[in-house]
């Protein structure tokens, strides 16, 4: 009897491809429910999802032959990794598939905060030619903190950031980054609050956790230079998006790139009105969302699927 694998989320066609190649039985439901989840995990021996399902207690409670979960992505925060070692249940993810794409869009991110390019598109689309209104800074010479700077995606950046940009970094991170500060020409920080105050911009790529949960809060942005840009592409939970609302309306924060919310959707009053600030150029959580990010996060999926049974 094949084993059988169930995609909860959208999935590249040679993600798919490559586990029925190797003799998987596959199910692909990207649009299953909550409720058609429980019915049915029962009968699957590995799960694919992406950051839309959420893999709780509950579901594997009811996964009797589940032994592994693929998140074809970064962050595990939609998986209870409890419940799944208490179970026996891998968990694996797939982050070097995204490195680049997010990369690319948190400079994407500096850029259209730093020109007002989305501002200036928008005003041109009305008809209306507001040159003298629109002066920006260049990005070249800027002081970036790159917080989460060891991992895969704070790396990056950072490469881009003084290659590219002839940038000015220092890193900070809760590992020893010494190494890869000096094999990539960057400064280091020893913590969050030596960091904020030295540079003109802040971007985040570290991982939604209990000890990252509003990391970045009233207290942190107080310490941020006036007039500084936040970046995030992490998770919206890492920032506390009401005061950094706040320090936007009172011009302490002067911009702030957004690729994720507290909510995604965002449902509350506050975070609609964050996200239509004038000040704020934000996207719909697509760091991750290029052919070629996507294509590779699902044939890495798949591989770590084949991995798991193909000596059993």
């Amino acid at each position: 009897m094949p084993y059988k694998v169930l995609i909860c989320d959208p999935l590249q066609q040679e993600g798919i491809s490559t586990l029925r190649n190797a003799g998987f039985e596959v199910d692909y439901e990207p649009a299953i429910t909550r409720e058609g989840l429980l019915e049915k995990i029962g009968g699957y021996h590995a799960v694919i999802v992406r950051g839309r399902t959420r893999i709780d207690k509950d579901i594997i409670d009811k996964a009797g032959s589940l032994k592994l979960i693929v998140r074809a992505g970064v962050g595990l925060d939609n998986i209870d990794l409890e419940a799944a070692k208490t179970r026996g249940i891998r968990v694996e993810s797939t982050p070097e598939a995204l490195t680049q794409s997010v990369a690319e869009l948190t400079i994407g991110l500096i850029l259209a905060v730093l020109r007002r390019i989305p501002y200036s598109d928008h005003s041109m689309k009305k008809g209306e030619w507001i040159k003298k209104q629109l002066i920006g800074r260049e990005l070249k010479g800027k002081a970036v903190g790159v917080v989460g700077a060891g991992g895969r995606i704070g790396l990056q950046v950072s490469k881009i950031l003084i290659h590219g940009f002839q940038a000015q970094v220092i890193g900070y991170d809760i590992i020893d980054i010494t190494g890869k500060a000096e094999e990539i020409g960057f400064k280091t920080a020893a913590s969050l609050e030596e960091l904020l105050p030295h540079v003109d911009i802040v971007t985040l790529h570290v991982p939604y956790l209990p000890s990252t949960h509003h990391l970045i809060d009233r207290e942190k942005i107080e310490k941020m230079r006036d007039g500084a840009i936040l970046i995030n592409t992490s998770r919206g939970r890492i920032v506390d998006g009401e005061a950094l609302l706040e320090a936007l309306k009172k011009g302490k924060i002067a911009g702030a790139g957004l690729d994720v919310f507290h909510d995604e959707p965002p449902r509350e009053e506050w975070e609609k009105e964050l996200i239509s600030h004038p000040a704020t150029v934000c996207t719909c959580h697509i760091g991750a969302q290029t052919e070629e990010a996507q294509r590779i996060a699902a044939v890495l999926a798949a591989e770590s699927v084949i991995r798991e049974f193909k000596n059993k």
